[in-house]
């Protein structure tokens, strides 16, 4: 296994113990219930926050990857709008609202910045779904693309983050989704209702 190959394994384990055990264990801790020593981890990692940070990188990219389903070739807006949320929930489904607070607790630099990265990425393969499904026919033609694309960004990802800071005991497993499924209703024509 290459040295890039095995420091994405020990993110992905580390991502896993932090997700099990919260962000306040040591990197002895860590590396312990990983199975392997604290050395190693400094072998590839200069301290706990710079491993914390590249597991956020690491949700981050895994986020980014789910975005990137608004707007893949082959499928109808709709069906790429349901597939990137759907995607979105399992994402936020895997990390448990107490690994997600404490991300934005203890390490708010990275993740405010990977959040506006996300965010970024997120309007505009929105704007370009809106586009796809507008040029289908399937989506209203009067929508504003870029008021909706930010419209959207704002209102679904602050509504969860606000949820998770204050501890919102309502937000339900299926957010994502039932959060794509209200705004479809307001989006699609009546060529795009018979979708639905």
């Amino acid at each position: 296994m290459s040295i890039e190959n095995r420091k994405e394994s020990y993110i992905a384990r580390a991502i896993a113990v932090f997700k099990q055990d919260g962000l306040r264990l040591s990197l002895e801790e860590v590396a312990a219930k990983m199975n392997i020593t604290k050395k190693t981890l400094y072998n590839h990692f200069a301290s706990k926050d710079e491993l914390m940070k590249e597991c956020i990188r690491s949700i981050s990219a895994d986020m980014q990857e789910a975005i990137a389903k608004l707007d893949m070739k082959g499928k109808s807006a709709i069906e790429n709008l349901r597939s990137c949320f759907s995607e979105l929930n399992i994402l936020f489904e895997t990390l448990s609202p107490v690994f997600f607070h404490d991300i934005m607790r203890m390490n708010p630099g990275e993740a405010t910045a990977e959040h506006l990265i996300g965010s970024g990425l997120f309007q505009v393969k929105m704007g370009a779904n809106l586009r796809q499904g507008m040029g289908e026919g399937i989506y209203r033609q009067d929508i504003d693309v870029e008021y909706a694309s930010q419209y959207l960004a704002y209102s679904v990802f602050g509504f969860y983050i606000n949820s998770i800071i204050k501890h919102n005991v309502f937000l339900s497993k299926s957010y994502f989704e039932d959060a794509v499924e209200y705004h479809l209703r307001a989006l699609v024509s009546d060529k795009g209702r018979q979708l639905l």
